[in-house]
């Protein structure tokens, strides 16, 4: 046994010769994969806050264009209003323009009425 152990004694001593070399393979490799790690959990994180934000664009897009739409429909619904008071009035207006023209109408004849009577006088 004497014989096993130390040629397995000899096999680890020259593996730890090369295990240096190894360890600092490993050391660097595990460094890479820490940074590389490191690297994408940032790059997740920032991903992550980006989508964050556009989704508080969006929301406040949302509230902002809600806001417009309301404002677009009590627009409308003031506009139908007026359309229907307007419509209502129509014939009124109407009366109105036909008295404004009869009283056009009344002013060139009384106007001609006073020159004929200032040629009567004359």
């Amino acid at each position: 046994m004497s014989g096993t152990s130390t040629s397995n004694q000899g096999a680890a001593s020259s593996h730890n010769t090369g295990s240096s070399a190894g360890d600092t393979v490993d050391a660097a490799s595990q460094r890479a994969f820490d940074s590389m790690a490191q690297y994408l959990q940032a790059e997740l994180e920032a991903s992550g806050s980006d989508l964050t934000l556009l989704e508080k664009l969006n929301d406040a897009s949302i509230e902002k264009y809600e806001g417009l739409s309301r404002q677009a429909q009590d627009m409308l619904v003031h506009a139908y209003k007026v359309k229907q008071t307007y419509n209502e009035m129509k014939a009124q207006v109407a009366e109105v323009d036909s008295l404004a023209e009869s009283v056009d109408n009344l002013e060139q004849v009384a106007l001609e009425l006073d020159r004929y009577s200032v040629q009567l006088e004359a």
